[in-house]
């Protein structure tokens, strides 16, 4: 924080829809960016971990098992981080 501001950005992951794993090391890869750049504050667009466009896809347990597994692996990599 300076002058009480902090840093914002948002952000917009290259994704492949049902494919949480490959979504999930995207987003990694740009808190750890951001967090080289001193933003606190990071945001993605919703449904990003399995692609906006699943529609009758989220009904299968093994993406919702999978984009659950793809977010706990985010929580993971962003605890060193400042980024939040």
């Amino acid at each position: 924080m300076r002058y009480g501001f902090i840093k914002c950005a948002a952000a917009t992951p290259k994704i492949k829809v049902a494919d949480p794993r490959f979504n999930s090391e995207r987003i990694i890869d740009l808190i750890r960016q951001a967090d080289k750049a001193n933003v606190r504050l990071l945001v993605f667009p919703e449904l990003c971990i399995t692609g906006y466009t699943c529609s009758d896809l989220f009904f299968q347990r093994r993406l919702l098992d999978s984009a659950r597994r793809a977010l706990l692996d985010i929580v993971d990599a962003s605890a060193g981080t400042n980024t939040v």
